[in-house]
């Protein structure tokens, strides 16, 4: 995440992103003022891009090959993408990101807010044959909520639901986890507290159910890494995976919703270089890709059209808080990293595409208390300043013993084009403003991913998108426990003001909480570094209609029906 998903650089803005929540892969500049953007339908005007030849056929480039596609332990945006489009949950987002009821025929909420009783449609299959129950849910959230899933993501799940920590400690038998199958068509979801993005939640890809038997048979290690090692349930399935080089959809014919598919196939492509996506779509052999700010005055020039998001990602610099020889365990040095670098500049003169910096951890689209954004409330947190940087970095060199010359730090990066220029400019600022070397690793979406998750990294740029519009989407995953907490950072007050704001009902006190949270992991502890809040552009042929792409989905074709 995208999802609240680690972003791959060409901007999935990261599930993504996810998947929301959710990493993103990088790919590129991006750029964009609307909240959202889908292709309605409408007729295009003419233009010397009708699109790829196919018929019923659209062919959109992913960018990144997904690192898995297993629901119960994806991270990424891009497996957020697919699994979208071949799996339903309980509630999907509709083009303009409201959750609606899918698998969700009927939904009873107790007066408390925490009790979910759904009735389920019945109608639902498994590409096994199996149908859809309320079974399928325990056994995913059950599952997840293990910790010999190994999910970076069960947080999602076991901070939620009632007893969700109790169980994951397994100091609780799962079947005191707070969902239950009351007969095979009625599932009770019970929350620890009431959520006000419940049914987002539901949406989300961590909730989607997972056929036991299919999962047992193919094996939890491999399950999600072939086309011929996942079931699904959704309007398309996967009728092929060439590993780095296409994924390709075909319309379920099983699926209980045929309409709402945009076209019979869609076939994901995964180029890692913006000129190549260029030359492609140029070339009738893609209908979309992501456009750099330099490809969006080229796509004007040929008549190219073009549409542009706000995917509500945040890139950051996160620290390896573990790496003491380096002084990365201190504070004051992490800050004097941070605040070197002029993200004023990196936004105008390297992306240029209409990203803008940024001034905390939640971006300015996300919402808050009463109805306000919450950046608008609670203001901004960081900022570049070139002489508190080096004061900073001077005093925690001081506290830690070390030179400059001691720190030999590098800087872990997607090995896209876009991404490898942005981390040169960080290397220039530092070398420029602290006058340090650092050298930058450039590695493949899902290799980096690897490091990040083992640990392998002194500094990592990455980023993350929303897996649902609330500011706990960015804060949740910086505490101790937390999967995604790359970084190994760790802090009591910070824990707790989380586990607080979880559970508080008054919207301002709780916004107040994660506004102080946000300040310490992001200015007085500096374990991760906003740089910048970012934007999608992106090419589309005449041919394309009904796409969605969204902060929080960056692709969806199954909305035709709406």
């Amino acid at each position: 995440m995208k999802m609240k998903k680690i972003l791959a650089m060409a901007l999935a803005s990261a599930m993504v992103l996810s998947l929301g929540a959710c990493g993103s892969s990088d790919s590129g500049s991006t750029s964009g003022s609307d909240s959202s953007a889908a292709s309605d339908g409408t007729e295009a005007a003419s233009s010397a891009f009708p699109g790829t030849a196919e018929d019923d056929t659209y062919v959109v480039d992913l960018r990144a090959e997904p690192p898995e596609l297993n629901s119960i332990l994806t991270t990424d945006v891009a497996s957020g993408d697919i699994l979208r489009e071949v799996m339903v949950g309980l509630y999907k987002l509709d083009a303009n990101d409201t959750p609606v009821a899918d698998l969700a025929e009927d939904t009873q909420v107790s007066e408390d807010g925490r009790v979910y009783t759904m009735k389920l449609r019945q109608d639902a299959k498994w590409t096994n044959g199996e149908p859809v129950t309320a079974h399928d849910f325990v056994f995913s959230y059950q599952t997840i909520c293990s910790k010999e899933a190994a999910s970076s993501y069960a947080f999602i799940v076991y901070d939620n639901l009632l007893n969700g920590n109790e169980v994951y400690e397994g100091t609780m038998d799962p079947s005191e986890l707070g969902v239950k199958a009351i007969d095979d068509y009625t599932l009770e979801v019970t929350f620890e507290n009431p959520i006000p993005y419940a049914e987002h939640l539901f949406s989300f890809a961590s909730y989607y159910p997972m056929n036991q038997k299919a999962y047992e048979e193919i094996g939890a290690d491999v399950y999600g890494d072939d086309a011929d090692k996942i079931v699904t349930n959704g309007a398309y399935t996967i009728s092929e995976w060439v590993h780095n080089d296409h994924i390709t959809l075909t319309q379920n014919p099983d699926f209980y919703d045929p309409d709402r598919c945009a076209a019979g196939t869609i076939r994901y492509t995964m180029m890692n270089d913006a000129n190549t996506r260029m030359n492609a779509f140029q070339g009738g052999q893609v209908d979309c890709i992501n456009i750099t700010a330099d490809q969006t005055a080229q796509a004007e020039t040929l008549g190219i059209k073009t549409e542009s998001y706000v995917d509500n990602g945040n890139w950051y610099i996160q620290f390896n808080t573990q790496k003491t020889d380096k002084g990365l365990d201190n504070a004051n040095i992490r800050r004097g990293l941070g605040m070197a670098i002029n993200t004023e500049s990196l936004c105008n003169d390297i992306l240029k595409d209409g990203s803008v910096p940024a001034t905390g951890l939640v971006p300015t689209t996300i919402a808050g208390a009463n109805g306000e954004k919450y950046r608008d409330a609670v203001g901004d947190v960081v900022s570049y300043n070139a002489e508190e940087a080096k004061k900073a970095f001077e005093q925690g060199l001081q506290e830690t013993g070390l030179s400059a010359e001691d720190l030999n730090l590098s800087i872990l990066c997607d090995d896209q084009s876009q991404a490898q220029r942005t981390a040169e400019f960080y290397q220039a600022q530092w070398k420029e403003v602290l006058g340090i070397d650092v050298e930058i690793t450039p590695q493949p979406f899902k290799s980096r991913l690897a490091s990040m998750d083992s640990g392998d990294f002194d500094m990592v740029y990455a980023g993350w998108s929303p897996d649902y519009n609330d500011p706990m989407t960015f804060l949740d995953m910086f505490t101790t426990t937390n999967g995604n907490n790359y970084g190994k950072y760790s802090n009591a007050q910070y824990d707790e003001l989380i586990a607080n704001a979880l559970k508080e009902s008054d919207v301002v006190a709780r916004q107040d909480m994660l506004a102080q949270a946000e300040k310490i992991v992001t200015y007085d502890d500096a374990a991760i570094y906003p740089l910048y809040f970012s934007g999608v552009t992106y090419a589309v042929s005449d041919k394309v209609q009904n796409m969605t792409r969204t902060g929080f989905q960056e692709f969806d074709f199954t909305d035709a029906a709406e």
